[in-house]
């Protein structure tokens, strides 16, 4: 539930304040980039999508129904850049560009190992680890930006960490690691 600040800066955006809408962007910026990277897995591309998130926002504002549910509303945006942000540069890779890639990534196996993990989890997975773990987003943080309640969140991030430890298992990752 966003707090009484929160929704005096969206009713300020929304009714033209761009100052307002520029305090929104920086409480919420962390989060958003956080959001791009569950989808990207790269922190550069990830920054790219939050600040087209913010763009497109500012934009489409007068389109959000229910201001108590700008972040959400806004990481559904963020998610939306970023999966088109995948989809154009799918399109551009080459295979030279993969081996080049898999060789640059093998100086770290674990961190290859736990990113391939988080690969293969569905998106709300993915959004959840990323947030709770590379962010450090409490429930509370999380259920805001998500718009999802605190038992959703535990009982997402419980299967999340299951498939990721089943994975890890299947590839040979250390069980005294898990």
């Amino acid at each position: 539930m966003p707090d009484e600040t929160e929704t005096k800066l969206v009713e300020a955006a929304f009714g033209g304040d761009i100052e307002s809408f520029g305090k929104l962007c920086r409480r919420y910026y962390p989060a958003m980039v956080a959001v791009g990277y569950s989808v990207l897995g790269d922190h550069q591309l990830a920054e790219d999508a939050a600040q087209e998130s913010f763009a497109r926002a500012l934009i489409r504002l007068k389109n959000l129904k229910n201001k108590t549910k700008f972040v959400p509303w806004l990481a559904a945006i963020c998610r939306n850049v970023a999966k088109d942000m995948v989809t154009t540069k799918a399109r551009q890779i080459s295979t030279y560009d993969l081996s080049q890639a898999a060789r640059n990534n093998n100086h770290d196996d674990n961190s290859s190992s736990i990113r391939r993990a988080i690969e293969q989890l569905p998106d709300s997975g993915k959004e959840l680890i990323v947030l709770r773990y590379y962010n450090g987003l409490s429930y509370e943080e999380i259920g805001s930006v998500l718009g999802i309640s605190k038992a959703t969140i535990n009982g997402q991030l419980t299967r999340a960490k299951r498939k990721m430890a089943k994975y890890l298992k299947h590839n040979g990752f250390p069980e005294n690691q898990l």
